[in-house]
């Protein structure tokens, strides 16, 4: 008994070292804010007041452009996920992508609020607060489906609608068996 006891007490403290040793090799300081702007807001960001958050948003290409690209980003990322698209795109279109509440350097919802209707009204009042009426909207993974829920909110602003990877669509699993199994033919 002594001797599984013993075990036991190595092997609980040879696992409480190892967990200690993986956190103090990956642990790393929280980075301050300003410091992350500097390396991540240069030009062309800028930031806007929206429902009491600043902003971090980048409004590129011909201003001109009447019907812009809005580009929506998705979980644990930020508008610059899209630096490729923005590339290409910029040359000709009015392009415009900001941080989520949440993400990137948009930082927190002051309410607390990351429900899907609550980002809807985030998108419309931070296009609000740059004059924009109606666009093309394009959103991935989360950005997908915050997208969709905007372009059924306000149907009457979104020009078209592009899902890349797009999350949220409730999707129900049946497999091929259960589909077989609760047809009438099959049943005996």
């Amino acid at each position: 008994m002594r001797y599984i006891v013993r075990a036991s007490l190595v092997f609980v403290a040879t696992i409480l070292v190892i967990v200690i040793g993986v956190l103090v090799a990956f642990w790393a300081p929280d980075v301050p804010v300003e410091a992350l702007k500097a390396r991540w807001a240069t030009p062309p960001s800028s930031f806007i007041a929206v429902n009491g958050m600043q902003v971090h948003i980048r409004d590129e290409g011909p201003k001109n452009d009447l019907t812009p690209i809005v580009l929506l980003h998705g979980t644990s990322a930020s508008l610059h996920t899209w630096d490729g698209w923005v590339g290409v795109l910029a040359k000709e279109r009015r392009v415009i992508r900001f941080d989520l509440p949440g993400f990137g350097l948009t930082g927190p919802a002051p309410d607390d609020d990351y429900q899907l209707s609550s980002y809807s009204k985030f998108v419309a009042a931070t296009l609000d607060a740059i004059g924009v009426k109606t666009f093309i909207l394009v959103g991935n993974s989360l950005g997908g489906n915050i997208a969709w829920a905007s372009a059924a909110s306000y149907p009457e602003r979104v020009e078209r609608l592009i899902l890349v990877d797009a999350g949220g669509y409730a999707f129900q699993f049946e497999s091929r068996s259960a589909r077989i199994s609760n047809r009438e033919d099959f049943r005996c």
